[in-house]
């Protein structure tokens, strides 16, 4: 959902890569791998040249410290309806990045490599955080693939709204109940919307599967070898019940109900709403594009019905099932030194956010840690060095997220599937009469066609 937002991130962050790459980068796992020449996917396109241009400047600089190794870049991205046959073709990029729903299906399929001994080789392979690594693990614990740019939803909310109101903004909602007392508390105290709950362009039913994430469900289970909707279960039924009964019971919700995440962000900015479900980057949003008040903003883990759990999103990079031991062993080079360094080495990190901060880009929220605490947190803290955000307004977050359990997003027809849900969210929050078991059942009616396609 907020793939625009880390394109954006990621050409920030190439920027100040590029000035320190050569003498930071390490030689190809195993030792040198010899000649060999990888084609890697992701390259800007020409309508985009900075970032394009600072994407070469990586490619070169790689190039230097691994003379062994050519790196040939291409603009494709990935695209679910012709990977297979570029795949079938012997086009397919050694290295390929692709959203963190799909290599449980790829690597079922052996459409991509297993980079398992290649990985091992890595600086820290051995502190991965294993909830990160989880979606390219397969049963047996081999890798398929590496964590290149995670999210983990949770709960922002308006600091200013909260001490008006009479709340503790250092105690934010931990369960939905208390978000619950939470928005009505603000509603009779400001008349502000306490929650808001996007309901358009598929944002409904993303953020409505990560509530009945927090409840212990999910939205598609394996049944007989197929991949289909569960979407009328207690777990969904509970998170939209909730949701009724705050719109309809308390009030606490506002008037407006057709709108997506970037309509309600912009309120939230503007202080017409007190809570949300979003990301810690939303930050960025909230602060240069909608002039929000970085002091009021505030993060807090997502709030848990029982089961401490949440949506986790984002990409990683996978290897080509065609690619040769040595082209593995470049790929995975190539995947270390472009998306995880900064993430373990704290030097490195402290020159990316200092270049970042130079421009005035947001430094120091947080992001899902790729590593454990001990290689994670010399980086975080390099980084903190140069943070330009309330930091301490996310610590709620951080503490909570740490306890969590990381569920990824619908394996199969996942756009489909968050599109039926949002007519949903939209019949329980417009409808008084609206029963919610119900509308479930005709979204996952809705959706099932869509499930069945994607797995022919």
């Amino acid at each position: 959902m907020r793939r625009r937002l880390r394109g954006l991130l990621v050409g920030f962050l190439s920027a100040t890569l590029a000035t320190t790459a050569v003498t930071g980068c390490s030689s190809a796992p195993g030792g040198a791998p010899g000649d060999v020449t990888i084609t890697v996917a992701g390259l800007p396109p020409a309508t985009q040249p900075n970032v394009r241009r600072q994407f070469l400047e990586q490619v070169a600089a790689f190039e230097e410290a691994n003379p062994g190794i050519d790196v040939q870049p291409t603009e494709t991205e990935w695209e679910a309806r012709t990977f297979a046959a570029r795949l079938a073709g012997g086009r397919l990029e050694t290295v390929l990045r692709v959203p963190l729903t799909e290599p449980a299906r790829m690597f079922a399929r052996g459409q991509i490599a297993d980079i398992t001994a290649e990985a091992a080789a890595l600086p820290h392979a051995d502190a991965f955080d294993r909830r990160a690594l989880a979606p390219v693990t397969d049963p047996s614990g081999r890798l398929f693939g590496l964590p290149v740019s995670e999210y983990a939803l949770g709960l922002v909310y308006n600091r200013e709204l909260f001490a008006r109101a009479g709340l503790d903004p250092e105690r934010p909602p931990a369960t939905w109940e208390e978000v619950r007392r939470a928005a009505a508390a603000v509603w009779e105290a400001t008349g502000v919307a306490g929650f808001a709950m996007p309901t358009t362009n598929n944002t409904g039913g993303w953020v409505l599967t990560a509530m009945t994430y927090t409840h212990g469900g999910r939205m598609e289970q394996e049944v007989d070898g197929a991949t289909v909707a569960t979407f009328d279960t207690e777990p969904a039924r509970a998170a939209l019940d909730l949701l009724r009964a705050m719109r309809w019971e308390d009030a606490s919700m506002g008037t407006q109900h057709l709108r997506n995440a970037a309509d309600i962000g912009k309120d939230f900015a503007a202080g017409r709403v007190a809570m949300m479900v979003a990301t810690p980057s939303f930050y960025v949003e909230h602060v240069t594009q909608y002039g929000g008040d970085p002091a009021a903003y505030g993060m807090a883990a997502l709030p848990s019905a029982g089961t401490p759990a949440t949506l986790l999103g984002g990409d990683v990079a996978v290897v080509s099932p065609t690619a040769t031991a040595e082209e593995r062993a470049a790929a995975v080079a190539w995947i270390d030194f472009y998306y995880l360094k900064r993430k373990y080495d704290p030097a490195f990190a402290e020159t990316v956010a200092a270049s970042l901060a130079a421009d005035d880009v947001p430094v120091g929220f947080p992001t899902v840690p790729l590593y454990g605490p001990e290689v994670t947190e010399p980086a975080r803290q390099a980084e903190l060095r140069h943070a330009n955000v309330p930091v301490e307004n996310f610590r709620p977050f951080e503490t909570g997220l740490a306890e969590q359990e990381f569920v990824t997003e619908p394996p199969v027809a996942a756009q489909e599937a968050y599109a039926a849900l949002d007519a949903a969210v939209q019949a329980v929050l417009t409808r008084q009469d609206a029963d919610p078991a119900a509308e479930l059942r005709r979204a996952q009616e809705k959706a099932a066609p869509a499930l069945a396609r994607d797995q022919r």
